[in-house]
């Protein structure tokens, strides 16, 4: 009876601590800049809706813009997308859980720029893309939006556990399998 007693004890701390957390995690938060190793740099905000009822969770926005430079002539140009997908999202025992709606995956063109360039010659490689480069552009995001799905369904019900939840003030941070994810709060 001890035994079961002090398991009860520790669920009963671990859900109200869970709650805890997940009342502190609702809202936006903009992830640190990361660089792939193919070089493509991303940006991800999460939204974490608001906690209802008694589950320490929410909806999930998860939102990620992606640059990738590239050669342009005797410059380099960067290209822009950004994906959006929908989920919920759960704290259970100090961990955070992200549950992917992969119906909801959507990838756009964000743009171009070109940053080496001069405002003439840049209007005018904006108008070979207008005119020439929309087929190209949707190839590219028909890939990346393969590569997403694939990336999101990778794992058992479109589920991904990040480990050790730490809210302090307006910084998050949580464990990925490869290193430490950290949030800043902007709403």
């Amino acid at each position: 009876m001890p035994v079961s007693l002090l398991f009860f004890i520790c669920v009963l701390c671990s859900s109200c601590n869970d709650m805890k957390l997940a009342k502190e995690a609702s809202g936006k938060w903009e992830c640190i800049n990361i660089i792939g190793e193919d070089g493509i740099k991303e940006k991800t905000y999460y939204e974490f809706g608001t906690v209802e009822g008694n589950t320490p969770g929410g909806s999930l926005k998860e939102t990620t813009y992606f640059t990738q430079s590239e050669d342009y002539g005797d410059g380099k140009c960067n290209v822009k997308y950004k994906s959006i997908i929908q989920g919920t999202w759960e704290i259970i025992a100090g961990d955070i859980y992200f549950t992917y709606d992969l119906s909801t995956l959507k990838v756009s063109f964000e743009g171009v720029d070109y940053p080496d360039m001069d405002k003439f010659s840049e209007s005018i490689a904006q108008g070979f893309i207008k005119n020439y480069g929309q087929s190209l552009i949707q190839e590219d995001i028909n890939e990346m939006k393969e590569e997403l799905y694939s990336w999101y369904s990778e794992n058992d019900n479109n589920e991904d556990c990040y480990r050790n939840v730490k809210i302090k003030g307006n910084n998050m941070s949580f464990k990925a399998q490869d290193a430490v994810v950290k949030l800043v709060r902007i709403k």
